[in-house]
């Protein structure tokens, strides 16, 4: 029989997604073989960070097409999940920016959230929108160091997303090359870590 037709956008995803995975896989690996400590990890999750920001500077993407900007934080309302490494590296870099009793305050946040959710399924209608810790005023309080899935996240419609907090299945337009490209290089990030016998579990 006739194979079924490819769709032209959904195969240059893939492409993408393999060739930044491979890509921050190698970058990753160049720096855990100097050494693996706390430090190298930081690195390698910061090469993932330069990876992806240097494919995104070459998106086709017109940024004004997306509804995103200050301001509208209905994402922030809803579970995120990122790697172990990750979460590593914000924690370092608020131990070293933060005063003591302000990240004391932080790690509250955190875990009064976790006290809230923690098992709780992803879904709306099993867990109800429950602002970030790390959202302040409308805006996240940590976006230099945010993790990949909220770099990756993106939308052409605001009013879906706000729709989204109270629904299980609603019909969203997004940019798939920001999409991709971020999700791809903390997969090559993971990759790499468990290449090197570390921990690179995803973590809510």
């Amino acid at each position: 029989g006739e194979k079924p037709e490819v769709n032209p956008i959904v195969s240059r995803a893939v492409e993408l997604h393999r060739h930044v995975l491979e890509a921050e896989q190698r970058l990753a690996s160049e720096v855990l073989a100097r050494g693996r400590s706390p430090r190298a990890v930081y690195e390698a999750v910061d090469s993932a960070v330069t990876l992806a920001d240097s494919f995104m500077s070459r998106s086709p993407t017109d940024p004004a097409s997306l509804a995103c900007k200050q301001g509208c934080d209905h994402c922030c309302h809803r579970p995120v999940g990122t790697s172990a490494p990750t979460v590593l590296r914000i924690a370092a870099a608020l131990r070293e920016e933060l005063s003591a009793s302000e990240f004391a305050s932080a790690l509250e946040r955190v875990a009064a959230l976790d006290e809230k959710t923690h098992g709780a399924a992803w879904t709306p209608t099993e867990r109800p929108p429950l602002p970030c810790a790390f959202l302040s005023g409308g805006a996240c309080s940590i976006y230099a160091l945010r993790p990949f899935v909220c770099r990756a996240w993106n939308s052409a419609d605001a009013e879906a997303c706000r729709r989204a907090l109270g629904q299980d299945s609603v019909e969203m337009r997004f940019d798939l090359f920001q999409r991709t490209t971020f999700a791809a290089a903390e997969k090559g990030l993971q990759a790499a870590m468990q290449a090197n016998g570390l921990d690179a579990a995803d973590l809510e």
